[in-house]
């Protein structure tokens, strides 16, 4: 995990706090399911109409070029004076004595897949010619935020179907996001982010809902505690059907690890406005956030600070103080380069001084 996705979770964890109850997931996935379906017969109605449409303007271009092929044969029929054109011929030429062949005037309900390959085509065009490659790359480095989001942005308004396109402009929304100064402006771009997102939830993919929970954790910052709890809700539905889709992805546990941590840690206000909100008071505990801070250890390509300084901090609210320190002195004996970890060591450093009479 790379040092700008560290800070990356902690601003969205921080901010966001919430529960989902089983019968909050059941009634969730019924309204999807609901959406989806509707979302199908929307598209089919619209296949319908076009296909309508087209084949009304075909057939009145038919009738049309008819029409002027025959103001063409009466002018040379006054002109020369040497044929007649009988109403045989006139019904006959409507279609063969044109310019174009019989099979250039279609009907439309006879050759949907003939327009189905057009749309296609056009598509393989459009979204092969994307690259979008040079955004991942340049996600690993400082210096590229706003000329990513902003090329991204325009990208999303062209393409707004485009999965790729969106997950991938909700990532850049956060980095530059983090970049801007104004507390309006911020929220502005995160909300643009979320706008985006929120229009293919239906689909599954993991890094839309990855960004799009990590989005509305940030957003949180904006709201009263009784949002922020909301958000949560959000929060955490969509970090889980992100690990249905990657369960062995480190980011995702350590989300889900700080969630876990963040509910275990409310307050007794926090945990009244939660139970008034839902049917539940918001539920996990310091043992479950550390099931996920492991399992986000197990599957990290790169040390991760930031994981192994909240693997601490849950053993020292267990009083586990021995296991708490190991995690503080693997912390402390690396070497760093970022302002981001430099931070980490300073605060493990601190905790160890702070519990070192714990240790045996």
């Amino acid at each position: 995990m790379s040092q700008l996705q560290t800070h990356l979770i902690a601003a969205a964890i921080g901010a966001t706090i919430g529960v989902i109850s089983a019968a909050s997931i059941f009634i969730y996935q019924k309204v999807l399911e609901k959406q989806q379906h509707a979302m199908k017969n929307a598209h089919l109605d619209e296949v319908d109409r076009r296909l309508t449409e087209l084949q009304t303007e075909l057939e009145r271009l038919r009738v049309q070029q008819g029409q002027q092929r025959k103001k063409k044969l009466s002018r040379k029929h006054d002109n020369d004076n040497t044929s007649i054109v009988t109403d045989n011929d006139t019904d006959g030429f409507s279609t063969a004595a044109t310019d174009v062949g019989d099979d250039e005037f279609f009907d439309c309900s006879d050759s949907e897949n003939n327009i189905s390959d057009i749309e296609n085509r056009t598509i393989e065009a459009t979204y092969s010619g994307l690259d979008l490659s040079i955004f991942d790359v340049h996600h690993h480095h400082e210096g590229y935020e706003e000329d990513d989001y902003l090329k991204l942005r325009n990208l999303t308004d062209s393409y707004p179907d485009n999965i790729d396109v969106v997950w991938r402009y909700a990532r850049s929304c956060y980095k530059y996001s983090d970049c801007i100064t104004d507390s309006n402006a911020k929220k502005v771009t995160i909300c643009a982010g979320i706008n985006a997102c929120e229009k293919l939830l239906t689909i599954s993919n993991a890094y839309l809902h990855k960004w799009y929970a990590i989005l509305v954790g940030v957003h949180g910052e904006f709201l009263p505690i009784a949002e922020k709890i909301k958000n949560g809700y959000r929060f955490k539905e969509h970090v889980m059907k992100a690990l249905e889709i990657r369960p062995n992805d480190a980011d995702l546990h350590h989300l889900l690890g700080r969630f876990r941590y963040e509910v275990a840690s409310l307050g007794w206000i926090e945990r009244k406005v939660a139970t008034t909100l839902f049917s539940e008071p918001p539920s996990a505990s310091y043992e479950d956030a550390i099931d996920s801070f492991q399992k986000a250890e197990n599957f990290s390509v790169e040390v991760n600070l930031q994981n192994r300084l909240f693997l601490s901090k849950c053993y020292i609210a267990l009083s586990e103080y021995e296991l708490a320190y190991d995690w503080l002195e693997k912390i402390c004996d690396l070497s760093v380069v970022s302002k981001d970890d430099e931070k980490i060591q300073n605060e493990a450093r601190q905790l160890l001084i702070q519990y070192s009479r714990y240790r045996q």
